[in-house]
């Protein structure tokens, strides 16, 4: 898991991450996190409290009616609005003691996470 310290857009940080690549390593590929309640949480607030925006951007958007994680997993997170606001429809880490996920307008400008994984599980 990396955290990014630069400002993007939450289009901007899922390109940016999808790029990422490791030399000689065509194996791994990097996308923005997505992430579950509990353990994996606990490990990655202890990154988002570095981030130098008060948010950082996930892999979490809402598309056709709920929201998704962008590498398919399950959404376990109950506390996002079933239907946002206009133009809320990214889902961004916030930094403070309970670490929620909220909705947030996606042309915001965040620090935000990529993660890397292995084509062949």
């Amino acid at each position: 898991m990396v955290l990014v310290k630069e400002n993007k857009s939450w289009e901007e940080a899922l390109e940016y991450c999808q790029n990422l690549f490791l030399p000689n390593n065509s194996d791994l590929h990097f996308d923005l996190l997505s992430i579950e309640p509990g353990d994996d949480h606990v490990y990655v607030m202890k990154e988002v409290i570095k981030a130098d925006t008060e948010e950082v951007w996930t892999g979490l958007r809402f598309l056709a009616g709920e929201w998704l994680w962008v590498n398919g997993e399950e959404m376990l997170y109950r506390d996002l609005p079933p239907c946002p606001i206009t133009r809320h429809y990214c889902g961004a880490l916030l930094k403070n003691d309970t670490g929620s996920v909220e909705a947030r307008d996606c042309l915001e400008r965040k620090n935000f996470l990529c993660y890397s994984y292995s084509l062949h599980h």
